[in-house]
């Protein structure tokens, strides 16, 4: 059994996802309090002890119909991985008429965790993006396999009970929200667990939940950094700390 979670910040939005998604059973929550997505996955998988699950952002909308499906074939037939991250891809297309890769799973660039593709901040009110990376990659594909890899971002992503066990709960260092989730993944990895990324694409807006609780705290984009510096110094000297690209 596998339980949808979806926490979320604006209120018309997600009656947007609801409309999307409608013939799913998923488990909605809003985050009244302002404790970031982070902390809101887990109190969420919590409430659902013996059951898998899968993270969908209020701001993903299907690529195709058959995205659950298709993942939970890749889940069947891959029952060594603990976690399975889907191809994430921007609302928005290159000149050739391919969509711009939000992430294909986790890396290292000089010593910090990034993504394969990232790079566009897209405004959710106007649909116009800017850059912050020189290289964007595009869906031509490149990614079309099941790969191995360090770590990958907690959306959409199907997640073994066992994979969570492994690990339990959140480490309490880190504040807010962002590099949890890598934090997560690495402690995961450290005791045996697998993370694979598969060739099943959903859209994804990135960040539009978290982006608006950061704006109306500043102090939100200092927790991130200090984060940032904790998730270095427990990992940087450890085997986890290594980019992973291992086609499966």
């Amino acid at each position: 059994m596998v339980k949808i979670i979806t926490p979320y910040v604006n209120d018309a939005e997600i009656a947007l996802h609801m409309e999307t998604f409608w013939e799913y059973d998923i488990y909605y929550e809003k985050d009244e309090a302002g404790i970031g997505s982070d902390l809101m996955f887990e109190k969420m998988w919590n409430k659902f002890p013996d059951e898998d699950i899968f993270i969908l952002h209020a701001d993903m909308a299907p690529y195709g119909p058959q995205w659950l499906e298709e993942t939970l074939e890749y889940v069947n037939k891959h029952p060594e991985a603990g976690m399975f991250g889907l191809l994430l891809l921007y609302p928005a297309k290159a000149e050739d008429g391919s969509y711009y890769i939000q992430s294909a799973g986790g890396r290292f660039t000089d010593d910090r965790p990034d993504h394969y593709g990232s790079g566009i901040n897209i405004d959710p009110e106007t649909g116009m993006g800017n850059t912050f990376k020189e290289q964007l990659e595009t869906d031509t594909g490149d990614y079309d396999n099941v790969r191995e890899v360090a770590w990958t971002t907690f959306g959409g992503c199907y997640m073994r009970r066992s994979f969570i066990n492994s690990v339990g709960a959140f480490s309490p260092e880190f504040e807010w929200t962002y590099n949890r989730d890598v934090d997560f993944c690495l402690s995961a990895r450290a005791v045996g667990q697998k993370i694979y990324q598969i060739p099943v694409r959903m859209f994804h807006q990135e960040s539009r939940d978290n982006k608006v609780i950061k704006a109306q705290d500043p102090r939100k984009l200092q927790m991130e950094f200090r984060n940032l510096v904790r998730l270095v110094d427990k990992w940087s000297n450890t085997p986890q700390w290594k980019t992973l690209d291992i086609i499966i």
